[in-house]
């Protein structure tokens, strides 16, 4: 049943962009309108378009597009590129789709690009930004955060991407790469037994499940180069979070988040002036966007 719907929900394209690049990107829900906003979705790490398809069939009428990064899905890898580029791939999928005002919603790992749009579009075209369980600059410190989650992007930091992309293999390999569907989700299920137990809990809904692994395998379609690369950006993001006006900015973030820790995102509200800052006493990482994305959406899109 899960399978089925992403399937059948998502409309997934690819578009070539003029320097030859294709890029992939998913697009749920109705149409859009006067009466149905845009919302470009900005994936976690590691992830794809298909992570947006939990907002799918939500008590929200909202025009999804998701966008694959390069190396990721159906992007092509683009090894010189920079999380501020980002917007200018976001802008060239919206002028396709001839969609000229939208808001932006940046999970996890997508906080960065969410923000570079936020920093590069111009306000009359993207109307707000929400950042939702956000990773932000390592500068702001990692107390807090998880062991295997500090390693990592440590790691990162100096690695050669071709060495962190063995790693990811190594890391993600038994789900990401398991021809046997069964064996990858209990893989991935005994990993999760460590995490905070809200976001075990909302697992339980095999649907949304089924999307965060297939959107972790879509991630690594084109093998581990591209998420690599990806990690690598995230100890630079070529620009500072004291640069964006902070009134169009929504950060979301649960306090029990491990992954990204509740106190990095009290010191990026600090520093974004004029943002809203909205800190949930019971959420953790996946939970958060599993519980809350109704009430995320509706104040995006409602200001």
């Amino acid at each position: 049943m899960a399978s089925n719907l992403l399937l059948q929900t998502s409309s997934s394209q690819v578009l070539t962009l003029p320097d030859g690049r294709a890029i992939g990107y998913a697009t749920y829900g109705p149409p859009p309108s006067s009466e149905v906003p845009t919302i470009v979705y900005c994936h976690g790490f590691p992830g794809s378009r298909y992570e947006a398809a939990f907002i799918e069939n939500r008590d929200i009428a909202v025009h999804t597009v998701a966008i694959d990064r390069p190396g990721m899905g159906l992007s092509t890898f683009q090894p010189s590129r920079r999380i501020i580029d980002w917007p200018v791939d976001v802008l060239a999928v919206l002028d396709h789709l001839n969609i000229s005002q939208f808001y932006v919603i940046g999970d996890s790992g997508g906080s960065a690009y969410a923000l570079a749009c936020a920093k590069e579009i111009p306000p009359h075209r993207l109307l707000r930004t929400s950042v939702v369980a956000g990773l932000y600059p390592l500068t702001l410190g990692t107390q807090g955060m998880s062991i295997p989650a500090k390693v990592l992007m440590t790691a990162a930091n100096w690695l050669p991407s071709s060495v962190l992309a063995k790693l990811l293999g190594w890391e993600f390999g038994a789900v990401v790469w398991n021809e046997d569907e069964k064996a990858a989700e209990e893989k991935f299920m005994k990993v999760m037994e460590g995490k905070a137990k809200e976001d075990v809990k909302c697992l339980d809904d095999l649907e949304f499940r089924y999307i965060v692994i297939e959107s972790m395998k879509e991630a690594f379609q084109q093998g581990s180069q591209g998420p690599a690369f990806d990690l690598g950006l995230y100890g630079d993001w070529g620009f500072e979070l004291k640069e964006l006006n902070g009134e169009r900015i929504d950060l979301w973030h649960g306090k029990k988040d491990a992954n990204a820790p509740f106190l990095m995102a009290e010191k990026a509200a600090a520093v974004l002036e004029g943002c809203d800052f909205h800190g949930l006493e019971e959420e953790s990482h996946l939970s958060l966007p599993y519980n809350c994305i109704e009430s995320i959406l509706e104040n995006l899109v409602r200001q």
